[in-house]
C-alpha cells in the first residue's frame, strides 16, 4: 500500500494509466505497480502539489524575471515534468514542441520525483536541454533513472 493510501485511506483505485506507443519502452513493471498502488484520492493529491509548485514558479517568473504571462507559462511547462494519463492528454499540447519534449505517462512521476531527490535531475542539466521532459527521457533511455 503506497504512502498516499495510508494517509488518504483507499476508496476508488487510480484510474488506469494509458502509455503512448512512443513511451513504452520508459515504462518499467514498477512503474505500473507503483501506480496501481495508488488511490483516486492519491493521485488527485499528486496533481494537486504539482499544481502549488508550478503556481508558484509562475508568479516568481512574472514577479521576479518580468515575464509576461505567457513567456512565465512557457517557461513553467519546459522546466516542470509534466504528465498524462490518457492518450487524450498527452496530445493535448498548447505549445509546439518536438517529440522529446511532450508530456510524460503518469506512472513515470514516482521514479521521476526519486531522480529529482538524488540530484540526477538538476537545474543546470534541465537548461541544457529543450525541457525537463526531453531531459528525463533521455535519462531513462541512457538507463540513468
Amino acid at each position: 500500500m503506497g504512502l498516499f493510501s495510508k494517509l488518504l485511506g483507499s476508496k476508488q483505485p487510480a484510474p488506469p494509466c494509458s502509455v503512448h506507443p512512443d513511451d513504452k519502452d520508459l515504462v518499467r513493471e514498477e512503474d505500473l505497480r507503483w501506480w496501481n498502488s495508488l488511490s483516486l484520492d492519491g493521485c488527485k493529491a499528486l496533481e494537486q502539489e504539482d499544481n502549488v509548485f508550478r503556481l508558484a514558479a509562475f508568479q516568481k517568473f512574472i514577479e521576479d524575471e518580468g515575464l509576461s504571462d505567457s513567456d512565465a507559462g512557457k517557461k513553467v511547462r519546459l522546466r516542470f515534468p509534466t504528465y498524462y494519463s490518457s492518450l487524450d492528454q498527452r496530445a493535448n499540447e498548447r505549445f509546439a514542441l518536438t517529440a522529446a519534449d511532450v508530456k510524460l505517462p503518469y506512472v513515470l512521476k514516482d521514479r521521476v520525483n526519486r531522480a529529482a531527490m538524488n540530484q540526477l535531475i538538476d537545474r543546470q542539466a534541465v537548461e541544457r536541454a529543450s525541457s525537463v521532459n526531453a531531459l528525463i527521457r533521455q535519462l531513462i533511455r541512457g538507463g540513468r533513472i
